[in-house]
């Protein structure tokens, strides 16, 4: 047989020196011929068979991340061969990349059982242990390869530190979380993911300046982050610098944050509430859009949006959003859980009328989370909607007892107060408001307060007073129609027509479909014998209100004024 494949060597060695010397163009085509594969299927049998081959193909796609692939091939090595420990170690690391943790410990768990002094083995194992929120379980397998110290391969102990101290955190024992992630820090410096974690406890410790510290220089190192990315070191920056107040900052962390993980739905949800402390309702809301897009059940950002949509007094969509939010969403929220939806909910249905259906939302709320001293002043709003001023009263009063900072909570306490005819603690009640939170952020809740104090006391006929609280919400939020108004209102009481006319044209400028604003300015044009223009004014006003009474009784006495005088005989 040999001698026969011998021979046949021989015989086409011979034809290929023949064809050679005849033309170098059927060199090339015969080199071509002589290099074609020679019984593929056989060579496709012997690979099949081969674990060395089927294991260091497991092994690179690992490296390379095809997770599903790299299963296939460590699965044909464990077939060819159950007992060789490193077929079943990747395994479980691809395993791992496709988030399938309980297949992930099985492979580890017999990788293990074949080779039991691997610490690298028993650090991954407690990494899909964690995954998995079987923490006791995960715990002990981190102490274990603590313990025994021996063949981390592309583990360390560093890893093992840091997965304890997640697990720390997430039980609430901060100081023994904080404790692991130093050990992990400072077994590798330049561990990023362990500095974000450090840095996120700091944030819930109210220690702003270590937490600045640690998320600065993990985004600065940027190294071993897991499968993590650097977006989750400025999204944790971005809660800092809105923990101490520099809102832009924290929009410029966040903005960071997604655009390095634009699907990062809880980066554009805490960017979004940013927005909306600051007042910015429609970019808040669109952040809110954004997050919903990365994760159109995330019943946060369906909240949060339903917040948005309260303020821009688009209750009926509101009211939608934080349906969505308890009944269709992931039930994924922050510290305030579900509560804060039910707030909102509260919220959309006072907008849209039905008090009982949101006294129900706003007790719901309550009963989840009793300590949101918010919660008690949204629930007053709605009771003194209701008229029941003394249960009003009741909740304002529990809002400030957990929160005597809380501006909403003085503001609403004042507005019953004034509704009861106790002007002078309404008085007080709103100068507290204006002295508490709401310098914080977006000042326009802060001159809301103004407008409302200007308001009552014009009643009180304090109309000085009256006009230095209408400037003073004026100065902060220009765009503020009843700030105008109320003006008009104060100048004309003392008789500063002229100012008074400004003040109503502004008014109307900013909302040009008011009968009221059309009929104060018409009286102010009355009060200057202007008496064509105020009929004018007056015209508008019933155009858009023919139930104006002021402006049609006003209407007759511009109109009888404007009639020729008859001669003098």
């Amino acid at each position: 047989m040999f001698g026969v494949e011998n021979l046949g060597v021989t015989v086409i060695l011979r034809s290929f020196i023949n064809l050679f010397k005849q033309s170098k163009r059927v060199l090339l085509l015969s080199l071509v011929l002589l290099n074609l594969p020679i019984a593929p299927i056989a060579i496709a049998q012997e690979k099949l068979q081969d674990f060395d081959y089927w294991a260091s193909l497991c092994s690179s796609l690992v490296k390379s991340r095809k997770y599903k692939e790299a299963i296939e091939a460590c699965n044909q090595a464990i077939t060819l061969n159950t007992n060789e420990p490193i077929a079943w170690l990747e395994r479980g690391d691809a395993m791992v990349g496709l988030a399938m943790y309980t297949e992930a410990v099985v492979s580890y768990d017999r990788f293990i059982k074949l080779q039991p002094n691997s610490s690298g083995a028993l650090a991954k194992r407690c990494g899909a242990l964690n995954e998995l929120e079987r923490y006791e379980d995960a715990i002990t397998s981190c102490e274990l390869a603590l313990r025994i110290d021996l063949n981390w391969d592309d583990a360390s102990p560093a890893m093992v530190w840091y997965i304890q101290g997640a697990i720390l955190k997430r039980a609430g024992k901060m100081a023994e979380a904080l404790e692991s992630l130093g050990l992990a820090i400072r077994s590798n410096p330049n561990y990023s993911l362990a500095l974000t974690e450090r840095c996120d406890i700091f944030v819930s410790l109210e220690r702003a300046a270590d937490a600045l510290q640690d998320c600065d220089r993990a985004i600065k190192v940027n190294a071993n982050w897991g499968k993590a990315t650097p977006a989750i070191a400025w999204k944790t920056k971005g809660k800092v610098q809105n923990q101490l107040q520099r809102f832009d900052e924290a929009l410029f962390a966040y903005d960071k944050a997604v655009a390095i993980e634009p699907t990062n739905a809880q980066a554009w949800a805490e960017q979004g509430m940013i927005l909306w402390r600051l007042g910015r309702y429609a970019e808040a809301l669109a952040s809110q859009e954004w997050a919903l897009k990365a994760k159109d059940k995330y019943s946060l950002a369906l909240a949060n949006s339903c917040a948005a949509l309260n303020q821009l007094r688009q209750y009926k969509e509101a009211l939608a959003a934080c349906n969505s939010a308890l009944q269709e969403g992931d039930q994924q929220w922050d510290y305030l859980g579900p509560a804060w939806a039910w707030d909102q909910r509260a919220n959309a249905l006072n907008g849209l009328g039905k008090y009982e259906e949101a006294l129900a939302s706003a007790n719901r709320a309550i009963a989840l989370q009793p300590k949101q001293a918010s919660f008690w002043g949204n629930r007053a709003a709605t009771l003194w909607a209701l008229g029941r001023f003394d249960l009003a009263l009741s909740s304002t009063n529990q809002a400030i007892a957990l929160n005597q900072n809380s501006s909403s909570a003085w503001f609403n306490h004042g507005r019953i107060l004034a509704s009861l005819g106790r002007t002078e603690e309404a008085l007080t009640a709103y100068d507290k408001a204006i002295q508490g939170d709401a310098n914080i952020g977006s000042q326009i809740f802060l001159a809301d307060i103004w407008t409302n104090k200007a308001a009552l006391l014009w009643r009180l006929n304090r109309f000085r007073e009256s006009i230095a609280a209408s400037q003073q919400a004026i100065g902060i939020n220009p765009k503020s129609d009843t700030a105008w108004f109320n003006l008009g209102l104060a100048l004309m009481s003392i008789e500063r027509n002229v100012e008074a006319v400004t003040a109503y044209s502004r008014a109307i400028a900013i909302d040009v479909k008011n009968a009221d604003y059309w009929t104060g300015r018409g009286l102010a044009l009355l009060a200057l014998n202007s008496n064509a223009d105020a009929l004018v004014a007056f015209e508008q006003a019933l155009k858009l209100n023919p139930s104006q009474t002021q402006a049609t009784l006003n209407k007759a006495i511009a109109i009888e004024r404007l009639k020729p005088k008859p001669a003098k005989p």
